[in-house]
């Protein structure tokens, strides 16, 4: 019986032993080196990559931010040049994300939680030149053409697209529909939004390339043209480099259980937009309200 018992504490003793191993190897970060998390100098993107980065933080994790190109950061998660990216839209980025997947060293982590819709859009008043949106037969009638043309672009109208490396395909949707449109890309983000607002208050016709969520839709009204290949309310997916989170499981669990809303992203975009924020602060004040949830992810 004596044996018995003293078997059992040993047992026990054990058990109590591996328990403050794991809480150690929780609160201690296996790696020495920083985690890369890509930044794509996109104030959404950002900020989703930053509460991610931050929250690693706080389990103790150094963390870098590397500034990459929207398109390279699928090419950098395979290499490892980054760790993870937390931006990988599923509807530019949905071909780039399936080679990713396909070259075996990248794991796909799920979705971030953030509804987004990518497209063509315009300003509400737009209809008033071409009525019939927002169906895209609508671009097609000569006069929303002569509408939208500038000095650059007439006798076609112009097409605001995106940054050329987010790969918008909209060259291929003007081919594909036959549609009478001059397509000039933005230098970045902040000059599309810029652009687009300009325009809106001068009540200038525009069309052009837009995302959600985003400050900018939710204060200007406007639509998104349907086409046949519209796909609204997609996922942003998780994508990280196999190799380095099996070397750092904490951080992989906080990865496997991170969420965000289209709402947090909305207004944590108008304050580095339009107030002068970062994403890291906008992270930070994000986590101080979402404390609990945040500790959650670790467990």
């Amino acid at each position: 019986m004596k044996n018995r018992k003293s078997g059992q504490l040993i047992i026990s003793m054990l058990a109590l032993l591996g328990a403050s191993v794991a809480t150690v190897q929780a609160a201690v970060p296996e790696v020495a080196e920083p985690v890369k998390i890509s930044f794509i100098n996109s104030s959404d993107s950002d900020f989703i990559a930053a509460v991610y980065g931050q929250a690693l933080k706080q389990a103790g994790y150094e963390v870098k931010y590397v500034t990459v190109d929207s398109a390279a950061q699928y090419t950098a998660v395979q290499t490892g040049d980054i760790d993870v990216t937390l931006g990988a839209w599923q509807t530019t980025g949905v071909e780039m994300t399936k080679a990713a997947l396909a070259s075996g060293k990248v794991t796909n982590y799920g979705p971030t939680g953030v509804k987004v819709t990518e497209g063509w859009w315009y300003p509400q008043y737009l209809v008033e030149v071409c009525p019939g949106l927002p169906s895209w037969e609508a671009l097609k009638q000569p006069k929303c053409a002569a509408a939208l043309a500038t000095a650059g672009t007439a006798p076609k109208g112009r097409f605001v697209d995106a940054p050329a490396d987010w790969g918008s395909r909209s060259d291929e949707r003007i081919s594909h529909f036959e549609l009478p449109f001059a397509l000039v890309n933005s230098g970045s983000p902040a000059a599309l939004l810029a652009t687009f607002q300009g325009a809106i208050d001068r009540k200038q016709p525009i069309l052009g390339w837009m995302y959600t969520p985003n400050w900018f839709t939710e204060k200007n009204p406007g639509a998104f043209v349907q086409f046949p290949d519209s796909r609204p309310e997609v996922d942003v997916l998780k994508l990280g480099n196999k190799a380095a989170f099996a070397r750092i499981p904490v951080a992989e669990k906080i990865l496997q259980k991170f969420t965000l809303d289209k709402g947090a992203v909305a207004k944590a975009m108008d304050q580095i937009d339009n107030e002068g924020s970062s994403p890291e602060e906008e992270a930070d004040t994000w986590i101080s309200a979402h404390a609990d949830r945040v500790q959650g992810w670790a467990k």
